[in-house]
């Protein structure tokens, strides 16, 4: 009897949470509205399109780093006697200007021997030039000797076939000229001697004056000057230690010109590679002439450089110079570029305190975190529409004689509340009216009511 009772709970429990989930577990229904229904207009808000016939900006971060950091080492060994109060790391030097002096006293001496040598050796050469000068004149004496016993002995060998001279009176004729001849050719071989001599002299000489002037040569290194105008970045050594050559004294960074660091991602980098190569020429800034050989040469590009300070943003100019490393970043996948600003002392200055005094750096400083303008002239035409009118897969709503037509499009650039696109193959053009509000749903066709909103 008790199981029958439980069996009997246990159906009137499960019924009633059947009939109570079918009574209160419906989705109640809500009242729908077709878009063409009521009046039959859906009321939208538009706002017009705009040719865009100017120059567009890449905006890029990008970090100053010195352009080159010049060692300057000890062309010569040395104690250093002086270190000038301009050799202090921190300071600003001008090129040219002395830093070091290495003690010049065995460099000078050895100039001075250098020269005794070289005295030497020239007086050694007039000496052999004299010697050549007497042997000269003695081969003319010695020739006309040998002449005239040639003569003798013609006139004793005549005598001899006539039988008027005997064989020993010829035979001394003979003798006094083969002595003759041989005092010829020793007094020839004495000038070729000399010859030889005077060579090797002259050569000793040259040899004497390029040693001289290697040691004048180091006589100038005792004294150390700038190469490059730059700050100095280190001092290596002070006042009374012993340098050796090579030695590091200071490291200068170039303060003449500056580079920027940057990334540019690969759309950015097509837009630059579409940039004429002229285009630097054209905007009045010319940095000179690219190497044509680099297979993925950029063109020189003129851009703005941008720190802030206080509100103050301080602007360079430079220009896109190359692409960094060997191809793309492997973490960022962008591709590293180098901007080098030549005149990195030349600003000029953008407030906006609204009339605050005005504090900016005089010099574009290694380590600031700087924003990089490239200004791009695109090829194609293009428009200029609001960013909200641009909705999910670079779709827009086009209201056409109030019908509502969706457009495929290709969006350039994007910033702010604005966006560029391209005019071809977008169907779009300048004066079309797109929908910025949002819509419930959407159809191709659908009648509009447009309450235009201007873009002025």
């Amino acid at each position: 009897m008790k199981t029958v009772v439980n069996v009997v709970v246990s159906i009137l429990i499960l019924a009633t949470g059947v009939a109570g989930f079918r009574f209160f577990g419906q989705k109640p229904e809500v009242p729908t509205q077709d878009a063409d229904d009521g009046d039959g207009d859906v009321v939208v808000v538009t706002k017009s399109v705009t040719a865009w016939n100017q120059p567009f900006h890449l905006n890029a971060d990008g970090e100053a780093v010195t352009y080159r950091v010049v060692t300057v080492g000890a062309e010569v060994e040395g104690r250093i006697i002086h270190k000038t109060d301009r050799a202090r790391g921190g300071t600003y030097v001008r090129k040219g200007e002395l830093l070091f002096e290495i003690d010049p006293v065995n460099y000078k001496l050895e100039v001075e021997r250098l020269n005794a040598e070289l005295l030497q050796a020239r007086e050694e050469i007039t000496a052999v030039s004299v010697d050549l000068k007497n042997a000269e004149a003695l081969i003319v004496l010695a020739d006309e000797n040998r002449q005239l016993q040639k003569n003798q002995l013609e006139r004793m060998q005549s005598l001899f076939k006539r039988k008027t001279a005997n064989e020993t009176e010829l035979e001394n004729a003979m003798k006094l000229e083969l002595t003759a001849r041989n005092s010829v050719q020793t007094l020839r071989n004495q000038v070729s001697t000399l010859v030889q001599q005077k060579k090797t002299k002259e050569a000793t000489e040259k040899l004497f004056a390029v040693q001289l002037k290697r040691a004048e040569a180091d006589v100038g290194r005792c004294t150390v000057k700038s190469p490059l105008e730059g700050r100095i970045v280190a001092d290596s050594v002070e006042e009374g230690e012993y340098a050796k050559f090579g030695d590091v004294l200071v490291d200068i960074s170039d303060g003449g010109q500056m580079e920027v660091k940057c990334q540019l991602r690969s759309e950015e980098l097509a837009w630059v590679w579409l940039q004429r190569p002229d285009a630097a020429e054209r905007s009045g800034y010319s940095p000179g002439v690219v190497p044509s050989f680099d297979p993925v040469n950029l063109p020189q590009v003129p851009c703005e450089i941008a720190f802030v300070f206080e509100g103050v943003e301080t602007i360079w100019d430079g220009y896109i110079s190359r692409l960094e490393g060997t191809g793309i970043d492997r973490d960022t996948r962008t591709f590293p570029c180098r901007i080098l600003v030549q005149q990195p002392r030349r600003t000029r200055v953008n407030d906006s305190v609204g009339g605050r005094a005005t504090v900016s750096p005089p010099v574009l400083l290694s380590g600031m975190y700087v924003a990089v303008r490239i200004p791009i002239e695109s090829p194609y035409p293009l428009l200029h529409l609001p960013v909200e009118a641009v909705r999910p897969g670079e779709q827009i709503w086009v209201n056409r004689d109030g019908k509502l037509e969706i457009r495929k499009i290709s969006v350039v650039h994007t910033e702010g509340q604005t966006a560029l696109v391209r005019a071809d193959g977008s169907g779009l053009q300048a004066g079309d009216r797109v929908v910025v509000s949002p819509l419930a749903s959407v159809k191709e066709g659908m009648s509009l009511d447009d309450a235009k909103e201007s873009t002025e």
